[in-house]
């Protein structure tokens, strides 16, 4: 007997042409995409790759420019803004499961409608005033108009 045929009796394996390989459990791998810098305030760059079920990466890591991301992403989302009954304004996207997570994870900021208003009249503080006192008229009107409907509801409920 041969020494390769007594190593492949030791270790209970066949013959070349007859090798039995070990079987293993399939390894999952799930493709991901996040931000390459979590924590960080603003996002210059993106990663997609895959990752195993405990969450590592496995293969090269695809670096992707956070701009084009954006508008790839968000060109194909359309938005709306929702105003709660308190005043509070805050971005609703089309898709309600998109809602529903970017609620969850605290990235729908709420704003009340006076911080809104202060920012508008800030911003617009050093424009001239042929550019800028026509559109204050209009933001004037259209709160003088919400005022109302605003005190009708409240008058209607106390009835």
């Amino acid at each position: 007997m041969g020494v390769l045929t007594r190593l492949l009796c030791c270790v209970d394996t066949k013959p070349f042409g007859e090798i039995v390989m070990a079987k293993h459990a399939p390894i999952v791998l799930t493709p991901f995409f996040q931000p390459r810098d979590e924590g960080a305030a603003e996002q210059r760059m993106y990663v997609a790759g895959f990752a195993d079920e405990a969450g590592e990466a496995w293969g090269t890591l695809i670096p992707l420019d956070a701009e084009m991301v954006e508008h790839a992403v968000l060109g194909q989302q359309t938005f709306t803004v929702w105003c709660n009954s308190d005043g509070r304004i805050q971005p609703q996207p089309s898709s309600d499961s998109l809602f529903e997570e970017l609620l969850e994870k605290g990235h729908l900021m709420e704003t009340p409608l006076d911080e809104l208003v202060a920012e508008a009249i800030e911003q617009g503080k050093n424009e001239p005033n042929d550019d800028i006192l026509d559109m204050f008229d209009t933001l004037h009107e259209r709160l003088v108009r919400a005022e109302g409907m605003v005190a009708d509801e409240i008058a209607r409920r106390r009835r």
